[in-house]
Order: structure tokens, then sequence, then C-alpha cells
């Protein structure tokens, strides 16, 4: 499972505080004054989306976009061009957020905004992913790391290493995972990243059957992803720790950390993650003969409920 959320809400903040570090929002001057205003849009946008309403945060990522090119405020479009990206990817409409990611990191790259224009590159790739796109993957992603490397920062580079060791998981491939884990390690220094770094961690522990490492890797991830409120890959953490459960035969704690990951995913209003979880707790509650009622999850879930 790509960790979305991993990665569109959480790198979309980071380059949000990257981009207006030493930027004029703390002067108080008009043109100080509106970039304020832009960011207080752009955060509740941000707000909206981690809900999982995608109209009210898009019309505030557009808002924020009209104000920030209305006075050349270039890194406020370029953010609200990689914000309003994410909910074309969110939405499914690949193109479009295509689109707006390439914009941005057009914008960024011409300014020489590495960072920004890492993170552009590497969403770029989650795109391609999405439509198993694997060449595009690696070509974006190598461009994400190249914009890194530019940067010299060791967080955009250490995201990047962590995407590669994500992409490696997906294409089965733990050799590859574990080298790039073993780069991001000592990059991994911000709670975002060491999430990530412990989910992948546990992933990888999976894959290769070790079922006691990969409880201990996402059980840590979870603790980190819930103290910065990272809501995505908190359900992706519980989610996880649902399949390390059940691939051990343990299925009531399958079942339910596999509940917690539906409710939070609820809470976000992401519907094919939430078809995903009931699939496996439909799999554990027959396999387990758990007896538990799945109604409310169907009629969450679907709009024409299954049978249990």
């Amino acid at each position: 499972m790509w960790r979305r959320a991993p990665f569109v809400s959480r790198w979309a903040r980071l380059g949000l505080a990257v981009l207006l570090v030493g930027g004029c929002a703390a002067k108080a001057d008009p043109f100080g004054q509106q970039v304020k205003r832009i960011d207080e849009i752009s955060i509740a946008g941000e707000e909206l989306f981690s809900r999982g309403d995608l109209k009210r945060a898009s019309r505030n990522f557009s808002r924020a976009l009209t104000m920030s090119r209305s006075v050349d405020y270039l890194p406020g479009a370029a953010q609200q061009l990689n914000n309003l990206g994410a909910v074309a990817l969110e939405e499914e409409d690949y193109q479009q957020a295509r689109d707006y990611f390439t914009q941005a990191y057009n914008l960024n790259q011409e300014r020489q905004q590495f960072t920004a224009a890492s993170i552009n590159q590497a969403n770029l790739a989650t795109v391609a992913q999405k439509q198993g796109q694997t060449a595009a993957v690696s070509q974006h992603l190598s461009a994400a790391q190249e914009a890194a490397l530019q940067s010299r920062s060791p967080q955009a580079l250490g995201r990047v290493y962590l995407q590669w060791a994500s992409f490696y998981l997906d294409q089965n491939d733990p050799g590859s995972a574990q080298t790039f884990l073993t780069r991001a390690e000592p990059l991994a220094t911000a709670p975002e990243l060491k999430g990530a770094l412990f989910h992948h961690r546990g992933r990888l522990a999976l894959a290769r059957g070790d079922t006691g490492q990969a409880l201990e890797m996402f059980t840590r991830a979870l603790a980190i992803d819930r103290s910065v409120l990272d809501r995505a890959a908190m359900a992706a953490d519980l989610f996880y720790l649902g399949e390390v459960y059940q691939t051990r035969g343990d299925l009531s704690p399958a079942w339910d950390n596999y509940v917690r990951a539906f409710d939070v995913y609820a809470g976000m209003g992401r519907k094919a993650q939430l078809s995903k979880c009931l699939k496996r707790l439909q799999e554990v509650n027959r396999e387990g003969s758990l007896g538990h009622s799945l109604e409310r999850f169907e009629k969450l879930a679907n709009p024409t409920p299954t049978p249990s």
C-alpha cells in the first residue's frame, strides 16, 4: 500500500514551512500582511483536505492561488498549485494533478527553490505510481533526488530516499528498499520522516516474514505519527498492524486494528481505503469466526451493503 497520505499531506506541509521561512510574512507591511492572509487561507484548506472535504479545500487553495498571483507572490502561487494537485490526486483526476504539480515544479525550478521542486517531482512520482507507470515513477524520483541534492537539505534528501524505499517495496525488491532505508536513516531527524522510516522498516520486515520486527516498527511509527496528528500515516500504520496480526493468525487484534484504521479513514472521507479495510474485516471475521457485525462498515464503505 503506497503511503499516501504519507506522502501528499505530509510533504505538502513540509513544503509550506520551507516556502515561508525567511519570507515577508513577519514584516509589518501591506505585502507581508497579504502573505500572512494567504498562509491562513492555505492552512485552513489543508485542514479541510485532511478531513476529506476536498471541494472546500480546493476553494481555499484556489483563492490563495488567486491572491498570490495578484500580489506577485510566486512562492505562494507555487505552493497553491501543489496543493491543488494534491486535491486532484485524491479525486483521481491524474491529468489535472500532473498539470498542477508540473506548473508548481516549473515555478520552483525557475526560482531555484530546489526543496519545493523536489516535493513537486515526488508528487509527480505518486501520480505515475497511481497509474501503474513504473518507468515514470523512477524518472520523477530521480528528478526529485537531483533537486534535493541541489537544495543541500538533509530532510529533502531523506524524504526522497524514503519514497524510493516505498517504491521498491511495491516492486517486491526488498534489497533495494533496504539500501534506501539505510541511506535515509541518518537524514530522518524530523518526526514526520522518523514515522515514515519506521513504517517502511515495518513493511520490509513483513515482506521478509519477520512479523515480530514488523509489529515493533509499525507500533513505533504509529506513536510518532499520532504525536504529529498525521491521520493518513496513522491509518496506514494501523492497517499494516492489522495485516501483521492477520499474518500471524492473531485475528482478534487484527480485527481491532483494521477497525481503527477504518475509523481514521472514515474521518478523512477516503472511500477507496474504506473498501480495502472492509475487505480485510470480512476476511478476519470469517477466518476467525469472530461473529462481529459488519453493518456499520458496509454502510460507510458501500452504498449497497455486501453479504457478511
